[in-house]
């Protein structure tokens, strides 16, 4: 079953996540936009979130 989510979709939801400072579906949703779109913003996005949660979780990247 194919999913009809655009890119813009997925960033909406994944600025939605961060907001609440959920930040797997914050990375799930980004990662879908980049899926979709390589070129996406999704993508700066991303990197930011993978630097919050390296600053200031560590122990979160490594179970």
């Amino acid at each position: 079953m194919q999913s009809n989510t655009t890119e813009q979709e997925y960033i909406a939801q994944g600025d939605a996540s961060w907001k609440v400072q959920d930040w797997k579906s914050c990375l799930d949703n980004y990662t879908e936009a980049i899926r979709l779109n390589p070129k996406s913003r999704a993508v700066a996005k991303k990197e930011m979130v993978m630097s919050i949660i390296s600053f200031y979780n560590k122990d979160m990247l490594n179970p």
